[in-house]
């Protein structure tokens, strides 16, 4: 099957990249706090939230995958993850990746699908923030005369 461009849009709400293809839809949805961002990674038959990948500019990522069923956690990390390895060189200050890509009865072939569309989708974030920097104000902390 073809690769399909993702599709970027804008209304009053984040900044969504989709992309669909094996019968289902990834999104990435972003928001930007200064120069903070948080991206939205979600799709298939039951969006949800079920890992959450944090990274820094300086390239430390941890991740955390909430249980799904008795005995098991999501497994969203490999996606999230991907993103976060992308997007950290462009990043002006922390990210914040929410995950949950749920296709029922998944496919051996949907679950490449997930990986290649996530991949696609990384790069279209990566090259919106690296052409969109954000005007990040500097943040200004009291300094006690203790401290002095």
């Amino acid at each position: 099957m073809a690769a399909v461009s993702p599709v970027i849009e804008k209304a009053d709400g984040p900044l969504s990249f989709s992309m669909e293809r094996a019968g289902f839809t990834v999104r990435a949805l972003l928001e930007r706090q200064n120069g903070d961002v948080l991206l939205q990674l979600v799709g298939g038959d039951v969006p949800h939230y079920g890992v959450i990948t944090m990274v820094d500019k300086q390239g430390k990522i941890i991740t955390r995958a909430f249980p799904s069923r008795p005995g098991h956690v999501h497994q969203e990390g490999v996606l999230s993850e991907a993103m976060a390895r992308e997007i950290m060189p462009v990043l002006q200050g922390t990210a914040v990746i929410v995950s949950g890509v749920h296709v029922n009865e998944i496919s051996k072939g949907q679950m490449s699908a997930a990986v290649e569309m996530t991949a696609m989708l990384a790069e279209q974030v990566r090259s919106w923030l690296a052409a969109h920097p954000a005007d990040v104000a500097e943040e200004r902390f009291h300094v006690s005369e203790k401290a002095q």
